[in-house]
């Protein structure tokens, strides 16, 4: 236990930043100029109402998205079997996609 001990005592070193050999740089380096503020380009400031109305515009745009969905498959439904042989469908096709939630993307039945 004592020569374990007797190890730890020793300090540890760390390299140090200026003992690191300098990296060769490929291009010589240019000292940064400043350009006017007319020349830099000017970004549209979003604030924090507009990040909102933009979030809301988003949910709204779902909402309906999901609403049609919702409507679309209903009126799938209440197709009678007629009508859906017309449209190309069968019956099974038809319980499926019904029974799907407003928020899954319906399936392309034609191919």
């Amino acid at each position: 236990m004592s020569t374990l001990v007797s190890e730890r005592r020793q300090p540890i070193i760390a390299p140090k930043l200026l003992d690191r050999v300098p990296a060769q740089r490929s291009t010589p380096r240019t000292p940064a100029t400043h350009e006017p503020a007319a020349a830099v380009p000017a970004h549209a400031v979003v604030t924090p109402r507009a990040r909102l109305s933009l979030i809301l515009d988003l949910i709204v745009a779902t909402l309906r998205v999901w609403h049609r969905r919702r409507v679309a498959r209903r009126e799938l439904a209440s197709l009678d079997e007629r009508m859906l042989r017309d449209v190309g469908l069968d019956p099974g096709t038809v319980y499926y996609e019904a029974s799907q939630s407003f928020w899954r993307t319906p399936r392309d039945w034609r191919n």
